[in-house]
């Protein structure tokens, strides 16, 4: 078992921090809360104010990564059905998402072009 203070704890400590940081982001962008102030360090790790912590982005992405691990464990157990169901639906409206852009992006050319 790891010690409180081992470079293992130290680590998913931040990355629960920067977990905490990006849903309650998440949230605010959807109305829920205050949006919370993130700045950019000189030396580019992330300082969370409302977490009071400077954070990589390897650790937002990891923590990032946790959180959607988190959401596709929960929505199995709701359903019965296994992650892989739920994670290949996801990437599906992920993929869908990203060729409506790029449809728009491909649209708003063509309208720049004629103008």
């Amino acid at each position: 078992m790891s010690e409180p203070s081992s470079p293992d704890h130290h680590r998913r400590l931040t990355e629960l921090r920067a977990g905490m940081s990006v849903l309650t982001s998440a949230a605010a962008d959807l109305h829920v809360g205050s949006q919370p102030e993130v700045r950019v360090l000189s030396d580019g790790r992330l300082w969370l104010a409302e977490q009071e912590v400077a954070v990589t982005a390897a650790a937002v992405y990891q923590a990032a990564r946790g959180l959607v691990a988190a959401q596709l464990d929960a929505m199995a157990q709701v359903t019965g059905r296994p992650v892989e169901d739920h994670a290949l639906a996801w990437l599906v409206t992920l993929q869908t998402n990203e060729v409506m852009v790029g449809l728009d992006a491909a649209a708003q050319l063509e309208d720049d072009a004629a103008a």
